[in-house]
């Protein structure tokens, strides 16, 4: 049978490209084919935090599950650098690593340049023309710059069990509404560590019921009820065994 041409407005969206998003909390630049699970690398910024979220795909590594992968960004005469664990991309075969990294006056040179972006995974190399990045990449430098929004608390949350937890949630308190929540990014957090997370709009109540996730209960369990607190007055919350 003959091949059925499409037309060329139809044969562009098929074709990787940069684009940016937005969902009104955060502001991304991604890489790849929009509203598709085809994305090569993908930045996000939050209103207000100037720190980048960066996601490389790595289709050929064969790195293990967790194992630590090093990436290395450059443009523009500069480079940056950061390791974090592999994590398995199902749609690609390949992996996944994301990092966090500060809005510097390095990471800026390397965003805003023009011509080519080469990032590094563990000795692959990646390759991408910055052209029709700038816009959307100063949309989310924009972001990252905002002045962050009044109504927004931002608490951390403590590991002092024995075990390490994989995510958690909060409710207002006594409302049983569990439905904001964070999953601790790259990986479950250690005992000992902790973690800044935003509740949006979250000085309009500041009393929250606070529930967790421990990681070898993550599969079939239920949040555990750690405790109800007054953000406001203490943005330390402490999880115990």
């Amino acid at each position: 049978m003959p091949a059925v041409l499409l037309p060329a407005a139809a044969q562009d969206e098929e074709k990787p490209r940069w684009f940016g998003p937005s969902d009104g909390r955060s502001t991304t630049l991604a890489y790849g084919i929009p509203d598709s699970d085809y994305v090569m690398l993908h930045f996000s910024c939050a209103i207000g935090k100037p720190v980048v979220n960066v996601n490389v795909q790595d289709e050929e590594s064969s790195a293990e599950e967790g194992a630590a992968m090093h990436v290395r960004l450059s443009a523009g005469g500069e480079t940056v650098e950061f390791s974090e664990k592999a994590r398995s991309n199902e749609d690609s075969g390949g992996k996944d690593v994301k990092g966090y990294l500060p809005l510097d006056d390095t990471l800026r040179a390397i965003l805003t340049a023009t011509g080519e972006l080469e990032i590094v995974v563990d000795g692959h190399t990646q390759r991408y023309d910055m052209e029709g990045a700038a816009e959307p990449m100063a949309a989310m430098i924009a972001a990252c710059d905002a002045p962050k929004p009044a109504g927004d608390l931002d608490a951390t949350l403590t590991n002092k069990a024995k075990r390490p937890l994989q995510s958690f949630v909060w409710s207002e308190a006594g409302m049983n509404n569990f439905e904001g929540g964070d999953e601790f990014d790259p990986g479950p957090l250690a005992p000992g560590a902790s973690w800044t997370f935003t509740i949006p709009d979250g000085r309009k109540i500041c009393t929250y019921d606070i529930a967790v996730i421990f990681e070898e209960e993550e599969c079939c369990s239920d949040p555990l009820p750690a405790g109800t607190q007054n953000l406001c007055k203490n943005a330390e919350f402490v999880v115990h065994d």
